[in-house]
């Protein structure tokens, strides 16, 4: 008996020692993964720290650290912060919210990283991701980041990675850049013409003409059919594909069009099969490079008709006339999210009937406007219809009138969880002030409307990010829930929330007083007890 006792005695000291992991030598860290499915953080994990170089400097990223994600029965995967990778290895980062897509981008090579999906897509094709380990957000320390697998991106973007066990770090080094070979001054480079494509079965037809005209500042498509085309926008680019689109006049490789313009830098286009990802036989891209200071949200226009794409370059208005401001008040900067142009979310009600998000948004900034107007504010809206400048433009506005703070207003959406709901308020992870007005504007609006508390999150939005005060944006509810949609369609409610929107920004001009008071004097300032910020400091 006394040996079976000491048998398992000695056998739950093993499973025990094997349960509690050593540490790696970079540290632990205790974070919570994010749960697509459930559309909430999990438990709070311990897991171990990674050191990141790239080409033997150290990366350090500016809020969540690279780390190990150990899924059950299986190896640990490295996760790292895809902003950081990404652009540290030449490629474009774009997040699509309706999707929950990371969309990387460098040359012609695209890979789509779906949050909480094992499944990426690489230029179109689907490809498994190791060990099943998806992109996804992870917050440590109140800070949150998209993580990604580092050795698939990496790879997948031409770089390599070697591990260093003894000290936890994850080396990247960039791909080699081979010099392009020097044609034989005696023996001149044979051309041969391309080859000519066919429009397959699934096509709609040829482009017959790319052109652009300085005078107008219209590039135009010219096809022999109705064209379908896809916008990507890619920030310092933008491509434009033509879907079922041949070239009638073949071409080998790319081809650059040259512009003048304060715009475009440059257009290119080439002939593609089916390797963008859109299940038609062939695909034209074209590539517009832009001047630096311009996007394609505020300065391009892209139309279709029965003959082509017309895409007319808009040069960048000044802002020219200011609204008056009282000094002797508080100024605040309303921003309605999207536009007549960019419409944001778009879900139907209960009815059936089609709800806009720019619609909703417009509608609880004329409402928040009259309250902040009644209590002695200047206000300034960033738009007062379906035309507004791009998230710079916003920003500018705001930048140019000194507002003392800044508030975007949005819907949310979660195609994939229809259940959730929430209120989010979002602030830029550089700004202290901004999470303290973060906090203010969360407790209030939670707190007037009754809607459910999701808490506060870091972003780097432009509209948070560019903007010199105090800045939020607030994610008033999920459209993808009938239910909230329902009450986001509310008169009554839009009023409760938009009353809890000024509390809190009441509650925070208070704070930032109150803590201007105690640099002045030395006094330490104590929160009210209407402000919804535990802690001023």
């Amino acid at each position: 008996m006394r040996r079976v006792l000491s048998f398992l005695f000695l056998l739950c000291l093993l499973t025990g020692l094997a349960a509690a992991r050593a540490a790696g030598p970079a540290g632990t860290l205790s974070v919570r993964f994010y749960d697509e499915s459930a559309g909430c953080y999990g438990a709070l994990t311990d897991t171990d720290r990674v050191n990141l170089t790239l080409d033997g400097t150290a990366l350090y990223p500016l809020d969540v650290p690279a780390l190990v994600q150990y899924p059950a029965g299986q190896n640990g995967r490295t996760l790292v912060p895809v902003r950081l990778i990404a652009e540290s290895l030449g490629a474009s980062v774009t997040w699509v919210p309706d999707t929950r897509q990371v969309i990387l981008q460098k040359g012609e090579s695209t890979i789509v990283l779906t949050l909480g999906s094992a499944i990426a897509l690489v230029n179109g094709q689907e490809i498994l991701l190791p060990d099943g380990v998806p992109a996804g957000v992870v917050k440590w320390e109140g800070k949150e980041s998209t993580m990604v697998p580092l050795r698939f991106v990496s790879e997948r973007l031409g770089a390599a990675v070697t591990w260093d066990n003894a000290t936890f770090t994850a080396a990247v080094a960039s791909p080699a850049v081979e010099p392009e070979p020097e044609p034989s001054p005696e023996e001149p480079e044979e051309t041969t013409p391309a080859e000519p494509v066919e429009p397959a079965e699934g096509d709609r037809g040829y482009v017959t003409a790319v052109s652009f005209d300085a005078e107008s500042q219209v590039l135009t498509l010219a096809t022999d059919h109705t064209p379908e085309y896809r916008v990507v926008d890619l920030g310092s680019r933008v491509a434009i594909d033509l879907l079922g689109a041949v070239l009638q006049t073949p071409a080998e490789g790319e081809v650059s069009l040259t512009v003048d313009s304060e715009v475009l830098d440059r257009v290119r286009y080439s002939q593609h099969g089916d390797d963008l990802g859109y299940g038609v036989p062939h695909t034209l891209r074209v590539v517009l490079d832009l001047q630096s200071g311009t996007s394609y949200t505020r300065n391009l226009t892209v139309e279709a008709g029965g003959c082509g794409v017309r895409i007319t370059a808009v040069p960048s208005q000044s802002i020219d006339e200011l609204p008056e401001i009282d000094p002797d008040k508080y100024t605040v900067v309303l921003d309605a999210g999207h536009d007549g142009t960019t419409l944001g979310a778009v879900y139907p009600d209960s009815t059936g009937t089609q709800i806009y998000e720019k619609d909703l948004t417009l509608t609880m900034v004329k409402k928040l406007e009259a309250i902040l107007l009644a209590q002695g504010y200047n206000v300034v809206l960033t738009r007062d219809g379906e035309t507004a400048g791009d998230l710079y433009e916003r920003s500018e506005l705001a930048n140019a009138v000194e507002a003392d703070v800044f508030v975007s207003i949005h819907c949310n959406s979660a195609p994939t969880v229809p259940t959730f709901q929430g209120l989010y308020t979002y602030y830029h992870p550089s700004s202290n002030r901004s999470k303290l007005f973060a906090q203010a504007v969360q407790d209030a609006a939670c707190a007037a409307s009754g809607a459910i508390d999701r808490g506060i999150a870091s972003a780097d939005f432009v509209v948070l990010r560019e903007t010199n005060m105090a800045a939020v944006l607030v994610e008033t509810g999920f459209m993808t829930n009938v239910e909230e949609l329902e009450r986001l369609c509310d008169e009554d409610y839009q009023q409760s929330l938009m009353e809890g929107v000024a509390q809190g920004v009441a509650d925070y001009l208070r704070l930032a007083e109150a803590q201007a008071a105690e640099k002045a004097t030395g006094e330490t300032a104590q929160p009210t007890a209407s402000s919804g910020v535990e802690e001023a400091a």
